[in-house]
């Protein structure tokens, strides 16, 4: 049976209500997602400036320190290169500019931070140019001659080491260089260390924040000398290679682990300057910042994700209460049944339906017998169960989701039951006024002894002809037939199949 509350106008009213609104949540929630993505796009690109920022900065500095570190060692290896060919050069002439970089050893008063020896192929000094005489390692520089003997080869050898003097200075880088004379025989080696003391000088303050690094390093990748803000460190048991300058002196920028580094090579030297920046510092200021933009767009969107659910709330709260008001309006608020003017509305589509199909249409006039001496004798509270329960054992019975039932005024109900013809009609009715016997309300004014009903059945053919209101006469004369011949029965109209109601 159709339920009263759904008839198009409302359920048409709320759709348009529904589409307004679920289409001011879907805005509501595409310009939170827009304006999230709007921010994550920034943030990504303040991170990448952040990180270009760093980068640029960090490579001047290496830079800088190419420059100046490599100047000044630049002096020493040309040295060495010019003592490479034995008996051409005074040593004292060759290694002056190297020693100039770094301080004159016999001036007392001043500084130095290298240390030069050259050793024949016999293990002895020939030159030194050393804080005091006789304070070399011989040892040590022996060791050096015998691997250079063995090596054969004639590049600029650099690693770590002690100073020739330890007693003097400190560790430091060691740059060593074959000696030949004209036939190619081996000579001796030149030697030279450059204390640490002179790169932590160098490279104070260069280091990128507080875990930053500055590294001396072979064009090979190794390590020698590393400063940081705790100081300076020389790297141990790095092994004596020879190397040779590379052709190209372009900057080299990349990423290791949690840091970012650059490297710039020493102009013309087989060394480079590495600069490495932990990620948490350089990006320390852009994640607070991050964390600041994050949480408020995240505040956005969860304010935008409850606006959305309020909305959707009060959304099904009116949706709710409109098909509430309409439920109340459409409906017989005693017997839950369709109200007069739903009836007729739906009466009259029906038949408007009927005509368009060429379908059959039937209606059903009900009527409680003797329903006023009832309410005489019980009272009228009683009189109003008996309705609920009348109205209750109609729509039980009214089964199909095409039929309608109502009430019509009073005590009496209207049954419309669409593609249904005349005998259709009358089992249905006969379902009705059984379920109601069944019922068995006392009702001790009547023959039968409990309430029963009167049904009139008036129906089209498979062409309905005449007027709608032609037919709901028909219904209610069958109506009266039935309630002439004794009650308690159906009556089928005769323009329907049954029998001539008497004349009215």
């Amino acid at each position: 049976m159709n339920s009263p509350n759904i008839s198009h106008p409302p359920s048409q009213k709320a759709g348009r209500w529904f589409n307004a609104l679920g289409l001011t949540v879907v805005v509501v929630i595409v310009a939170a997602l827009i304006v999230i993505g709007v921010r994550a796009t920034l943030l990504y690109e303040g991170r990448l400036a952040v990180r270009d920022d760093a980068r640029d900065a960090n490579l001047r500095v290496a830079m800088l320190a190419a420059r100046t570190v490599g100047d000044d060692i630049a002096a020493c290896t040309r040295a060495l290169d010019a003592l490479g060919a034995a008996g051409h050069g005074d040593p004292s002439a060759q290694l002056s500019n190297c020693m100039a970089q770094f301080g004159d050893p016999a001036n007392a008063t001043s500084q130095t931070y290298v240390q030069a020896v050259i050793m024949s192929e016999a293990g002895e000094v020939v030159y030194e140019a050393l804080p005091s005489t006789g304070c070399i390692d011989l040892r040590f520089a022996q060791r050096i001659v015998n691997a250079h003997r063995q090596s054969n080869n004639d590049a600029l050898s650099i690693s770590t080491s002690a100073a020739l003097c330890p007693a003097s200075a400190g560790p430091g880088l060691l740059m060593t260089h074959t000696i030949r004379r004209d036939g190619g025989e081996f000579a001796g080696v030149s030697i030279v260390t450059i204390d640490a003391r002179y790169f932590s000088r160098q490279f104070a303050g260069l280091a990128p924040g507080e875990k930053g690094i500055v590294s001396l390093m072979r064009n090979d990748g190794t390590v020698l000398i590393t400063s940081t803000a705790a100081g300076t460190t020389v790297a141990s048991a790095v092994p004596l290679v020879a190397v040779t300058a590379r052709p190209s002196d372009a900057s080299v920028t990349g990423a290791d682990g949690e840091f970012l580094y650059v490297r710039q090579p020493l102009a013309g030297l087989p060394m480079l300057i590495e600069i490495r920046a932990p990620r948490s510092e350089i990006y320390a200021s852009w994640r607070e910042r991050a964390l600041w933009v994050g949480g408020l767009t995240a505040a956005l969107g969860v304010a935008c994700l409850i606006l959305s659910v309020l909305l959707r709330k009060q959304r099904q709260r009116r949706y709710v209460a409109e098909a509430e008001l309409h439920r109340m309006a459409s409906t017989d608020p005693l017997t839950g049944l369709a109200n007069r003017r739903t009836l007729d509305e739906t009466y009259d589509r029906e038949w408007r339906r009927s005509l368009r199909e060429h379908a059959p249409l039937a209606l059903l006039f009900i009527d409680i017998d003797h329903f006023k001496t009832f309410n005489d004798q019980y009272g009228h509270p009683a009189g109003d169960d008996t309705l609920v329960a009348v109205s209750h054992a109609i729509g039980r019975t009214i089964r199909r989701p095409g039929d309608f039932a109502g009430r019509y005024g009073g005590e009496e109900f209207m049954v419309v039951l669409p593609n249904t013809d005349a005998n259709g009609a009358r089992d249905v009715a006969e379902r009705v006024r059984t379920a109601v016997r069944s019922l068995a309300i006392a009702h001790e004014g009547t023959p039968q002894g409990h309430v029963t009903i009167s049904i009139g059945v008036a129906a089209t053919g498979v062409l309905p002809t005449g007027t709608p209101e032609a037919l709901l006469q028909a219904a209610d004369e069958a109506l009266y037939a039935a309630k002439s011949g004794g009650r308690d029965r159906v009556c089928i109209h005769a323009t329907s199949g049954g029998a001539p109601c008497p004349v009215i």
